[in-house]
Parts: structure tokens; C-alpha cells; sequence
């Protein structure tokens, strides 16, 4: 699928088994979900399989600490179709773009999305490194096959204040982008939250829109990241709507835990009919820690939820 495919789809609008679930890392590390999810019925692997269909499984925070191209297979077993990832690049974790992918193919999955971990470049220490990531992130994409990859690379800047981070950070993906464009790729910048991800700059749905909207550029869009949204501003419809047209991906968790949909206080039967309403048609990352660590568990959850709602299978 090339570039302009995915915006199509996008901004209309990327058998039983028992595992252990995700170790969170500083960064993302959030308390243990404290609230039960509200489905108490496994659903059968069959009919599971046919609403996860708009699901993208991540299997960074699903599986651990399974061995990572093991994790491809477990998540088909649960019954999904596609994956998402974080940094394709880190052979000492057994993971680059051509053994994922190769990985991928064999499982007949999908790969929906990869955050290749940029460096912090609104420090303008770090333009050349910018560069170098920036072709890494293409080339991998490339190999991936996948036309989306998300951005953060937002940490404070000692001796910045936030607006001249902002504006450096928006100079060089406004550079990018022509780069970008001819590759037919797309970086979707991803908004933090400040409760679980300190020490940034972007939170919630601004500055973000702010700057996808001055590069404006089909290259540069966003990471609608339903967990950090509702942490840092709530509102979740009127908000997605307000800034649907910036929106090239989507993932989410319940909040405040980041365990999955039904384990916290977001509607998420209503956002998601809204979001499909809005006209976006592809996958939904399953970027969440399993309540309990049980996997089978979540993943019926999201499908009892999809089944519920009669949320559409992707078209993209």
C-alpha cells in the first residue's frame, strides 16, 4: 500500500493460550488497572477472529517477555490479523525490519504501524541525527512495507522555552516533508500525556494540530492516540472531530490505567461509532497493557466491544 492508499483510508476517516503480558518501561509505566473489565465471557476463537478485524495488536506491550518475533505468532493465535510495532531497529532484541517482516509474511499478518524512535530534534544539536533517522525510518518502512510511522522526538530542551521548541521541532518536519512525500510515506507525530510521559512538550491535541496544520502536508499527520488525548484533555468526540483532519492513525487504551477498553472510565463503544462515522477506515492500535496480564481476556474484550458497536472491518 503506497502513501497516498493509506490517506485515502485513512483520512476519510492506520485456539486458547495462556501468555504473559507487557513489563512497562519508565517512560510508559502507569499503575496497576484497579477497576475489572465488565465482559466476563471468553468469546470463542472464531467468531473472536472476525471483530478483531479492526484491531492492531501491539505486541511491544502485549506478550512479554516472550521472545519478540515469537510474540507475531501469539497474536494471530488470539485471533488478530495485524500488528503494530515500536522500533524496527534493534538486533540485540532480536528485531530488524527484514526478520519482522519475513516473520509477518510467514504468519500471513499484517503490519499496520512502527515508531522508530527518533532523537530529540527540537534540539538543534541534533539536526544531523535527525537526518540519519529520518532515512533509517524510510528505508525501514520500505522493507516493512508499511507507508506510516510514528513520530515523538518531543522531550524538553534545557534552556528552550516551550515555544521555541515548537518552533524547532516544527522547521524540520516541515523540511522533511518534501522527503517524505516523494517516498510516499507518512510520519504521524504522537501526542504524550503529562502523567504518564514527563519532561515533554507536546500533550493532547495542542500544539499538535497546530503544527501539522503550518507544515500542511499529506507527509506529516497524527498519531490520535485515544489514551493520551483523554488524559490530558478529555472531551474525546468534539475533540476528534475538531481535529479530524489531521487524523492518519489511530490507537487506544482505557484510561486512566491503560488496560483495555472496559477497564476504565471512557466510553469507548461511543467514540469509536463516532470515529468510524467520521469517515476513518483503518485499523485501531491495541496499544494497552492486558488488566491482569491476560491476553485472551483483553483481546475478547476489544471483540465483544467491536461486536457490540458493529464496528466495520477496515478498508484500507
Amino acid at each position: 500500500m503506497n502513501r497516498r492508499q493509506f490517506v485515502s483510508g485513512s483520512l476519510l476517516l492506520g485456539s486458547t493460550i495462556t501468555l504473559s503480558a507487557c513489563h512497562s518501561t519508565p517512560e510508559t509505566e502507569v499503575k496497576a488497572g484497579v477497576l475489572q473489565s465488565s465482559r466476563n465471557e471468553i468469546m470463542p476463537l472464531a467468531e473472536r477472529k472476525k471483530w478483531l478485524a479492526s484491531f492492531s495488536c501491539n505486541i511491544e506491550q502485549w506478550f512479554r517477555p516472550m521472545p519478540f518475533l515469537q510474540r507475531i505468532a501469539a497474536a494471530k493465535a488470539l485471533g488478530f490479523s495485524a500488528i503494530e510495532i515500536w522500533n524496527p531497529n534493534s538486533p540485540k532484541n532480536g528485531k530488524t525490519p527484514e526478520a519482522i517482516i519475513a516473520e509477518v509474511r510467514k504468519q500471513g499478518m499484517r503490519l499496520t504501524s512502527y515508531s522508530p524512535n527518533p532523537p530529540n530534534f527540537a534540539d538543534p544539536a541534533n539536526e544531523a541525527a535527525f537526518w540519519e533517522w529520518l532515512e533509517l525510518a524510510i528505508t525501514s518502512g520500505k522493507t516493512l512495507g508499511v507507508p506510516n510511522f510514528n513520530v515523538t522526538g518531543h522531550k524538553l530542551v534545557t534552556g528552550l522555552d516551550e515555544s521555541q521548541m515548537i518552533k524547532n521541532y516544527t522547521a524540520l518536519l516541515k523540511q522533511a516533508a518534501p522527503r517524505l512525500e516523494a517516498e510516499n510515506m507518512i510520519a504521524t507525530i504522537e501526542p504524550y500525556n503529562p502523567y504518564t510521559h514527563k519532561g515533554h512538550f507536546i500533550y493532547g491535541h495542542e500544539p499538535a494540530l497546530s503544527i501539522c496544520r503550518e507544515i500542511n502536508s499529506p507527509a506529516v499527520k497524527l498519531n490520535w492516540d485515544f489514551f493520551h488525548m483523554q488524559r490530558t484533555n478529555g472531551n474525546l468526540i468534539t475533540h476528534l472531530e475538531n481535529g479530524f483532519d489531521q487524523v492518519a492513525y489511530i490507537q487506544l487504551a482505557d484510561s486512566p490505567y491503560r488496560n483495555q477498553p472496559g477497564t476504565g472510565e471512557v466510553a469507548y463503544g461511543n467514540v469509536l461509532k463516532r470515529l468510524r462515522a467520521l469517515g476513518y477506515k483503518g485499523y485501531i492500535g491495541a496499544e494497552f497493557f492486558p488488566l491482569d496480564k491476560d491476553v485472551e481476556k483483553a483481546a475478547s474484550d476489544i471483540a465483544y466491544l467491536a461486536k457490540e458497536i458493529n464496528l466495520q472491518a477496515p478498508s484500507v
